[in-house]
């Protein structure tokens, strides 16, 4: 039987609210301790009584469990134990969240901006997702999309997203790499409202597996959109990538 420990303000009876927080930030890490630490500083100065901060690890053995221990007055709510991957982990967060709104940050980004004046705005107009922009490694920005190209690529970034609660499904634990696409496809597809903003909030390394092409992860794209849309965005997504991958060639053949 794994082993379940828990901490944050909540569980020291310091989480007590007068008024349920309009951001939830979840992170969601395993053996981070290195790290975790930057990105912790970067919500913490950034934090007040409208965010929420909860983080989940995977029961961790490297000093992650004595780093979250060290901040309890400053998360709201952590958890070690083992999980089925990073998007059991993510299902967990939101479990425990009780913002109006989720927010996901991995333990190698750092967040740079929380757009309360865009989320009161998003939330007054029953906003169901509000989707900003990222820095993609101090490099250029990331800029969101809600339209039909959602059907063939994922134009809403993971870490510029923030998703209204009550509306959010589970993740589908048995993709691994894309299961956030197939929530933003799911979410679209069902009619969700949804809005784009111009801010940068948060800054993100591209070092993650989704960046990594392999032929297992491009079958589980692919595989998420003949479910969602059919195969025949199948083929024009096969077709958009073979075009984004000519261009990429060409610009190195240019240089």
């Amino acid at each position: 039987m794994s082993t379940r420990i828990e901490g944050g303000c909540r569980r020291l009876g310091g989480g007590t609210l007068k008024a349920l927080p309009l951001v939830s930030i979840i992170t969601v890490v395993f053996r981070a301790r290195h790290e975790l630490p930057d990105l912790l500083e970067s919500v913490f100065m950034l934090k007040d009584q409208r965010i929420e901060l909860i983080v989940i690890d995977g029961g961790s053995n490297d000093g992650t469990i004595d780093l979250l221990r060290e901040h309890n007055g400053e998360i709201d709510y952590w958890l070690s134990e083992a999980d089925r991957g990073i998007y059991d982990a993510m299902n967990k967060g939101t479990a425990a969240a009780r913002g109006t709104f989720l927010f996901h940050l991995n333990s190698g980004d750092r967040l740079l901006h929380v757009p309360i004046e865009e989320l009161e705005m998003a939330k007054a107009q029953n906003v169901d997702v509000a989707a900003f922009r990222v820095s993609i490694d101090k490099k250029y920005d990331f800029r969101p999309s809600c339209g039909i190209t959602l059907r063939f690529t994922n134009t809403l970034h993971h870490q510029g997203t923030f998703f209204r609660r009550e509306i959010f499904p589970a993740y589908n634990i048995k993709y691994k790499v894309f299961a956030d696409f197939d929530v933003n496809q799911r979410l679209a597809r069902d009619g969700v409202r949804m809005a784009i903003f111009d801010p940068v909030v948060a800054l993100h390394l591209s070092d993650g597996v989704s960046n990594a092409p392999s032929g297992s992860t491009n079958s589980e794209f692919f595989e998420i959109i003949a479910k969602n849309h059919g195969w025949g965005c199948v083929l024009i997504a096969w077709f958009m990538s073979k075009w984004r991958g000519f261009k990429v060639r060409l610009g190195g053949f240019a240089a």
